[in-house]
């Protein structure tokens, strides 16, 4: 039984961005990611154990956009990806990475980048 674990606007505070300047303060980011799985387990067992806790999830995601800083959106996106899928193996992932509020012209609410494990 295949199914979806998903997390929206998930939030923390990182030093990311292109420039030093950036990097050197903390900014707003927010997270949306899809966890496709085999969760045939869980819905027989009830069980924390045989599922993807969503809390565990979060706790990954913001532990890791927390830490070393990332000049792209790409880079700390992949990262977030390979760690959800070395925790959950045989998993596939869609991240969306959203850097709210940007240095950017045109002063946009967010810069985003979004992948996907999945084979197209």
């Amino acid at each position: 039984m295949i199914g979806v674990v998903r997390v929206r606007n998930l939030e923390f505070q990182g030093s990311h961005g292109a420039t030093a300047a950036e990097r050197r303060s903390t900014r707003r980011f927010q997270v949306d990611v899809d966890i496709r799985a085999d969760l045939a387990r869980a819905v027989e067992s009830n069980r924390f154990q045989d599922t993807i806790n969503d809390y565990d999830v979060c706790a990954l995601l913001v532990d890791i956009g927390k830490s070393k800083a990332n000049r792209l959106l790409e880079r700390l996106a992949g990262a977030m990806m390979r760690a959800i899928q070395q925790r959950w193996p045989g998993t596939e992932v869609e991240i969306e990475v959203r850097k709210l509020h940007p240095p950017c012209p045109g002063n946009p609410d967010y810069t985003a980048v979004r992948l996907s494990s999945a084979e197209t």
